[in-house]
């Protein structure tokens, strides 16, 4: 009769003399009932990403210094289990009619100090983000276009959510003196705490 044991991880077996096609099958078998309950535990402890459909856009205050604005905007896990989200959004300004309005973003690393690291939500939990934009003309009598909405893509993610409201409506600047530029944003990843 064969004996089995499993020693960190490796099979290890003790047996009389077998054929070697009876050695094979039976050292086939022992390995994998040793192998499965540890992948099972590696399965069970992910969670997945957060669908669009599961999201709901949390409103923060928008604080304002030196020419430029902070809008504090968030993810709150609307379903029923637990859910994740790592990286940067994509934030899309539209017209009141619901076409893009003119939108050139780029990554705010660093701002607020914020770290860019998986956030697990558990139902009712909020993950956070920065806009964060210039706020003043400096381009003589040239002004910029104000959202009517933001569309909202959170981190790998094929969905969205649109935002509507005096929240909602911004106006960036950018470019230079001779050359204004609008709608140029700064988005900061998500973060499992509020920054202002």
């Amino acid at each position: 009769m064969a004996v089995f044991l499993q020693f960190k991880g490796v099979c290890v077996m003790h047996l009389p003399t077998l054929s070697t096609r009876r050695i094979a099958i039976t050292v086939t078998i022992a390995c994998a009932v040793a192998v499965v309950p540890v992948v099972g535990r590696a399965a069970a402890g992910t969670v997945p990403r957060c669908a669009a459909t599961s999201l709901v856009i949390w409103v923060g205050p928008i604080t304002g210094a030196m020419g430029s604005n902070a809008a504090e905007f968030g993810f709150t896990n609307n379903s029923a289990g637990n859910c994740s989200l790592h990286g940067y959004p994509f934030v899309q300004m539209l017209k009141k009619s619901g076409a893009k309005l003119s939108t050139s973003e780029a990554k705010a690393q660093g701002s607020f100090k914020i770290q860019d690291k998986t956030v697990v939500l558990v139902p009712g939990k909020t993950s956070y983000f920065g806009v964060v934009y210039a706020s003043q003309t400096g381009y003589a009598n040239l002004t910029c276009p104000t959202s009517a909405a933001l569309k909202f893509t959170p981190p790998q993610a094929a969905g969205s959510i649109t935002l509507h409201g005096s929240h909602a409506q911004i106006k960036p600047y950018g470019g230079t003196t001779e050359h204004l530029k609008c709608g140029i944003i700064h988005v900061t990843p998500v973060t499992a705490k509020r920054f202002q």
